[in-house]
């Protein structure tokens, strides 16, 4: 003889599979972190090589300063050399301290500001596009 449910118990039935559901659902939240972390904890060795390069100062470089009735004229004679240099700058910085770049060797500037007038010749290497190392400076001075 079969048994006839009531609908009692089969209104309690479903709620028992929901709740069930629930529980593993709940269960899988708590332990997912655990299994998740377990498979990020596992370390790896190894060295790694990091080297540099220093450009030294331009051997050789020669530079024409005057300064007559405040006529200020600074020419590159010559770069000289520097080892692994791609490229040469040359820069001119006035007494009050602006710098000012002089992409072709010459600076030339009347009437010029009274006082000492630095300039400077570096070597660049340019290891990649953005990526621009820049050597020691040959430094000389003129006065207006």
């Amino acid at each position: 003889m079969r048994r006839s449910q009531s609908t009692a118990d089969a209104a309690k039935t479903p709620a028992m599979g929901h709740v069930v559901a629930a529980l593993a659902a709940a269960a899988v939240l708590i332990f997912a972190p655990g299994i998740a972390q377990a498979a990020f904890t596992r370390t790896a060795t190894g060295s790694t090589s990091v080297g540099s390069m220093t450009l030294p100062a331009p051997t050789g470089a020669s530079v024409a300063a005057t300064c007559i009735a405040r006529s200020l004229s600074i020419i590159v004679v010559s770069y000289g050399t520097v080892p692994r240099a791609t490229s040469y700058e040359f820069t001119a910085t006035n007494p009050g301290g602006s710098t000012f770049s002089a992409p072709d060797g010459i600076y030339v500037k009347s009437p010029a500001a009274k006082g000492t007038w630095t300039y400077q010749i570096r070597g660049l290497y340019t290891a990649s596009p953005g990526n621009v190392w820049t050597g020691q400076p040959f430094t000389g001075t003129v006065v207006c």
